[in-house]
């Protein structure tokens, strides 16, 4: 593929990233579980006006909480994917930057008010 002149592979850059970082994707699964566990209760709890995330909250008040939270974390997968694809430097620190954000939403979902 080619963007502004420049020969993308897709397909290198993924399996370079999954080969290189393989612990940092599985931090990444882990936390996405944990958050969404997390999230799940929070919104049980507050409900799903009490959600951040502009994209999740639409679609939990859309589907249901339970998918909603699930297509939320979903797409958060497949931004980091496709990011990772397209450029391994920008990538590769967008992957540990989404497994902080996820670290701190735990944390956040789980302070009792």
């Amino acid at each position: 593929m080619k963007i502004l002149d420049q020969d993308i592979t897709i397909k290198k850059n993924l399996v370079y990233s999954l080969k290189r970082y393989p612990v940092w994707w599985i931090i990444l699964i882990v936390t996405m579980f944990f958050d969404y566990l997390t999230t799940t209760v929070f919104v049980a709890k507050y409900g799903t006006e009490a959600e951040a995330n502009i994209t999740t909250r639409f679609m939990m008040e859309s589907i249901n909480p339970y998918l909603g939270n699930l297509f939320g974390k979903l797409l958060q997968l497949i931004t980091v994917v496709c990011l990772v694809s397209v450029s391994r430097r920008v990538g590769n620190f967008f992957l540990l930057f989404v497994i902080v954000l996820n670290c701190w939403a735990v944390v956040m979902n789980s302070i009792v008010n």
